[in-house]
C-alpha cells in the first residue's frame, strides 16, 4: 500500500522566518490572533476551547482542557492561555511570563484556582532566555511556551494555513519498489511476506482477524480450521462461514498490546505470508 501521508520537507530558517512574518501580518490586532488560536488549539486536540472577553480578561486570553482517563474527570487538566501577537524582533520578556503566573492564581472573579491547571504562553515572536528560565523555574506552576517557529511547525503538521506544492522525489519512488514484497504469489516462497494489512480497531472490537484477499484465495475451501502463527505464537483458529476472518484471536490481541487491560483498542499493521500449511502473521 502506498503511504497516503504527505512527506513534509524541512524548511530553512529563512523560510520559517518568512512564514512567521506572514502569520503575524494575518492578524490586524491581537484579538484576531486569539480567535485564530481557538481553532489552532482545537486542532491540537484540546477540548472546550473558549476565547475570553477582550476587556478585563486578567491576562487569560483562552481557556481549554484535556480530558484524562478517569471517568470522573479528576485527572482532567485545565489550560490557561495568554496570547501575544508580536513582531518577530519583539521578544517576550521574563516579566510577561511572571505576570501570567501571577494572574492565573485567581480567576476573573477573584476565586483561587485549583492546582489542576497549566499556563500556556503563545506568541508569534520568541522568548528571551530569561523568559524561558522563568517559565520552567517552578515545576508546581509550569508554563508551556510556544513561539513563532513552533506555531509554524504545528500548523504544518496539522495542515493549518499551508498549501502544498508537490515536489517529485526519485528516492521516494525507488523506496516504494525496494520495500514492496514480491506479490507474484507462490506458496513455496516461505520467506517472503505477501501482503500488509492493518488490524483495525473495529477488528479488535469484534475480536476477529480479517484475512487479506491474496491469503484467502490460497486457502483450501474444505478446511474449517487453520494453524496461524501470530507474532511467533502458534494457535489453531476457526474460519467463519464466509471465509472472511478468523475468530478466537482475543488472546493474541491481549498478549501483543492491541487490546489493553483498560479495554483500549490499539490498531497495528501486520505482514502476512503462507509457510507450508501454516499462516504467518507478524505485527510491524
Amino acid at each position: 500500500m502506498i503511504n497516503d501521508k504527505l512527506t513534509i520537507l524541512e524548511l530553512t530558517k529563512e523560510e520559517i522566518d518568512k512564514s512567521i512574518d506572514e502569520l503575524y501580518l494575518c492578524f490586524p490586532t491581537g484579538r484576531e490572533f486569539e480567535i485564530f488560536l481557538n481553532s489552532f488549539l482545537s486542532a491540537l486536540g484540546f477540548e472546550e476551547v473558549v476565547t475570553t472577553q477582550y476587556v478585563g480578561d486578567k491576562g487569560i486570553d483562552l481557556t481549554c482542557l484535556k480530558s484524562g482517563l478517569d471517568i470522573n474527570g479528576t485527572d482532567t487538566m485545565n489550560y490557561y492561555v495568554q496570547a501575544k501577537r508580536y513582531a518577530r524582533n519583539n521578544k517576550v520578556q521574563s516579566k510577561e511570563v511572571r505576570d501570567l503566573k501571577g494572574t492565573t492564581k485567581r480567576d476573573k472573579n477573584g476565586n483561587i484556582l485549583n492546582n489542576n491547571y497549566i499556563n500556556v504562553f503563545i506568541t508569534t515572536s520568541s522568548f528571551t532566555p530569561a523568559a524561558l528560565s522563568e517559565a520552567s523555574d517552578n515545576p508546581n506552576m509550569p508554563v508551556i511556551t510556544i513561539d513563532g517557529t513552533q506555531l509554524i511547525q504545528y500548523c504544518i503538521e496539522k495542515g493549518i494555513g499551508f498549501n502544498y506544492k508537490p515536489v517529485f522525489s526519485k528516492n521516494a519512488i525507488l523506496a516504494l519498489t525496494q520495500s514492496k514484497p514480491n506479490t507474484s504469489f507462490s506458496t513455496t516462497t516461505d520467506n517472503e511476506y505477501l501482503v500488509e494489512r492493518e488490524i483495525t480497531k473495529n477488528d479488535i472490537r469484534a475480536k476477529i482477524l480479517v484475512i487479506p484477499q491474496i491469503i484467502k484465495s490460497e486457502l483450501p475451501e474444505n478446511s474449517e480450521k487453520f494453524v496461524v502463527i501470530f507474532n511467533n505464537v502458534q494457535k489453531q483458529l476457526n474460519i467463519d462461514k464466509t471465509r472472511r476472518y478468523f475468530g478466537g484471536v482475543t488472546d493474541f490481541y491481549k498478549q501483543f498490546g492491541l487490546l489493553t487491560s483498560d479495554g483500549v483498542f490499539v490498531s497495528k499493521k501486520a505482514k502476512w505470508k503462507i509457510s507450508g500449511d501454516k499462516i504467518v502473521v507478524d505485527l510491524i
